[in-house]
Formats: structure tokens, C-alpha cells, sequence
């Protein structure tokens, strides 16, 4: 049972972490801009909530997850 109360915590600890950053860019609806911090997670998340690939400027886009600094966030690489 106490592994229940550690992940409810972790989800609301999750979901403020999310939400609260969000109200902060007025740029993006509530939605948009909610997805738009998850992606700044990693690449993972960003693919989660659909925001990958994405591009400078536009939603999603860190400059952190730009691994070749070429605009694209998150691109998809071919497998070797």
C-alpha cells in the first residue's frame, strides 16, 4: 500500500511540475503550453505528447534537444 502513496505523490509532483511552468507562457494555450514544458523532459516525452519532431520557434522546440543544431528537436535518426 505505500507504494500507492509514493506514486499518487510522483503523478501530482509530476502533473504541478508540468502545469505551473506552463502558466507562465502566454504564447500557447493552457494545453499547447503544458505539452510544450513535458517536452523539455527529453525526447521520450516530447514523442509522448506529440510534439516531436519539432522546430525553432514553434512548440516543443528546446535547444537542449537539438543534438545537431539544425533547427529540429528531437528528429528521428536512422538506425545503423
Amino acid at each position: 500500500m505505500p507504494y500507492l502513496v509514493v506514486l499518487a505523490v510522483s503523478a501530482v509532483g509530476l502533473a504541478v511540475g508540468a502545469i505551473l511552468p506552463a502558466l507562465r507562457h502566454p504564447i500557447y494555450p493552457l494545453g499547447l503550453a503544458v505539452r510544450h514544458q513535458v517536452a523539455g523532459w527529453h525526447c521520450a516525452a516530447a514523442r509522448l505528447v506529440g510534439l516531436a519532431p519539432s522546430y525553432r520557434g514553434g512548440p516543443g522546440y528546446w535547444p537542449a534537444r537539438d543534438a545537431d543544431l539544425d533547427g529540429i528537436a528531437c528528429e528521428a535518426w536512422p538506425r545503423r
